[in-house]
């Protein structure tokens, strides 16, 4: 599966866990801390679920595709 690309609004790369392919939603969500978690604005439309995109670039390096590795390599 691939990373998820930045989004950028006012000088802060994120990503809104909502837009994730759905088993990475899963897996982030229950690793995240809540204290992660973000509000954002834009547009006048509030994201309620995004997280800075270098927690969610060290989870996709670490955590996801070492998971993925692992599951892989029993096979």
């Amino acid at each position: 599966m691939l990373k998820a690309s930045p989004n950028f609004h006012q000088g802060i790369n994120f990503i809104q866990i909502s837009s994730l392919p759905y088993e990475q939603q899963e897996l982030f969500e229950s690793w995240v801390p809540q204290s992660a978690m973000m509000k954002l604005e834009i547009n006048n439309i509030t994201l309620s679920d995004c997280v800075e995109y270098q927690d969610y670039a060290y989870w996709f390096d670490f955590q996801y595709q070492n998971h993925n590795s692992v599951l892989e390599s029993s096979l």
